[in-house]
Formats: C-alpha cells, sequence, structure tokens
C-alpha cells in the first residue's frame, strides 16, 4: 500500500530538523562511500548556511507603487499573485471614483486593476520586481554574540539524561557536545562545529539542539522548571 502523502507547511526550523534527520542517518555509512562523505559534508554546509541567515538564499520581492490624490501607497508581497491581491484591494475601495458600475468583487485581479487605471488616468501604478540576498552578517572582531532558548528538561528522555550525566565525568573534549552542568540542568552549545561524534548525540537531544538552532539561538538551556513546546517531544521521567 502507497503511504499517502501529506503536504504541510515548511517552515524554517522544519526544513533544519529535515537536513539534520538526513546527515544522522547517512552518517553510520559514510567510511564506506566517498559519496555519501560528501553528501554529509553538504549536508554541513547547508545546516551552517541556514544557521547564519533567517533566509539563507536570495528571494525575489515584488514591490508597486500607487500614486493618488491623497498620496502615495506602498506594498510588497513575496510573489507576483500576491501583489496583485494588495493593488486589487486599493483597487476596489477606490472603485466609485470611475463611475463602473460592474460590482468589482465579481471581478477577477487582473481585471479590476486594468480597468481602474485605464479609467482613472490621475491614479498611477509602478510596479518592480527586485531580489533580497541573505544577509550573513559580518563581525570584524569576531565577538562571540550569542542568546539562548531555555526548554524544559522533560524535552530529553531518562536515558538520555543517564548518558549525559556519563559524559560529565569524562574530558570536556571527549563529549560528542559542548555541555555544562547547572546543577537543575545542561546549557549545550547549539553549532554542529561544536559537535564531536554525531552518532553519540541521542535523537531527542539532537533535536532539541536542532529546534533551538533554528530559532537563532547559539545556547540551550534545559531546565527541569523551564517551558516546553509542542513542537518536541515531552518524556514523563
Amino acid at each position: 500500500m502507497m503511504k499517502e502523502i501529506v503536504m504541510k507547511d515548511h517552515p524554517r526550523f522544519t526544513h533544519l530538523t529535515l537536513l539534520a534527520r538526513a546527515r544522522t542517518a547517512l552518517a553510520s555509512h559514510a567510511e564506506a562511500s566517498a559519496d555519501i562523505a560528501e553528501v554529509i559534508a553538504d549536508l554541513d554546509t547547508a545546516i551552517l548556511s541556514i544557521d547564519r541567515a533567517p533566509v539563507a538564499w536570495s528571494i525575489p520581492v515584488y514591490l508597486a507603487t500607487i500614486g493618488h490624490g491623497r498620496g502615495t501607497t506602498n506594498v510588497v508581497a513575496v510573489s507576483y499573485g500576491g501583489l496583485q491581491v494588495q493593488v486589487a484591494t486599493f483597487c476596489r475601495s477606490q472603485w466609485a471614483e470611475i463611475n463602473d458600475s460592474r460590482d468589482p468583487g465579481q471581478l477577477d485581479d487582473a481585471m479590476v486593476i486594468r480597468d481602474y487605471f485605464n479609467l482613472h488616468p490621475e491614479d498611477e501604478l509602478t510596479s518592480r520586481m527586485e531580489w533580497i540576498d541573505p544577509d550573513l552578517g559580518y563581525d570584524p572582531e569576531r565577538l562571540e554574540i550569542g542568546n539562548y532558548v531555555a526548554l524544559s528538561s522533560s524535552h530529553i528522555s531518562w536515558p538520555t539524561t543517564e548518558r549525559i550525566d556519563e559524559w560529565m565525568k569524562v574530558d570536556p573534549c571527549e563529549r560528542p557536545v559542548s555541555i555544562a552542568d547547572t546543577h537543575y540542568g545542561w546549557v549545550v552549545a547549539t553549532n554542529p562545529s561544536s559537535f564531536g561524534d554525531f552518532l553519540e548525540i541521542p535523537d531527542d537531544l539532537f533535536h532539541a539542539l536542532t529546534f533551538a538552532r533554528g530559532l537563532g539561538c547559539n545556547y540551550l538551556i534545559l531546565d527541569r522548571d523551564s517551558s516546553t513546546t509542542d513542537r518536541l517531544v515531552c518524556y514523563e521521567w
């Protein structure tokens, strides 16, 4: 039986989680194939690139300026169709000015825009598309400035806490993550460059770290008194 595919929203966090899952699935086969190792390296680059900017690639933005008797109205959208909807909304709101007996609500957006500006030459419409490049930021002093998210430690399972306790007994450089004990939980660095062996990181902790990175946080605080999120699994201890 074929599994039904349901299309869902694909926000930044979900995309990062998907890339991280793909990397984890491939990691155990990296030594067996140079091609797989190259794919893993590409996934690492993609994850870091998305981490550095809210949008890691250039996106088109559609802009329109409407000059009219009361001044100027500017609208912007991430698609041409979205821009048309906004311009058509303006035209419908001013439809009475062109003395057209048709109901603008019964006309499609393109016709409303065309006929409104043809019959109202005093108003002027100009539109254009521009590309917005990702802002990766630049810090000439390379200062380490970051932020954190605090989550309930219930987002990791009891077996994972036992593994963390074992990590705390060894030298920090031998741990798979950069982690510190806070007595009430732990502080963990989220940047993949600080990770050791990915395969040593339990899935629940890995998902929490990916979630924190998706929020733009450099550190994850796991604390028993912090809030939970319905975007991560909660475990009962």
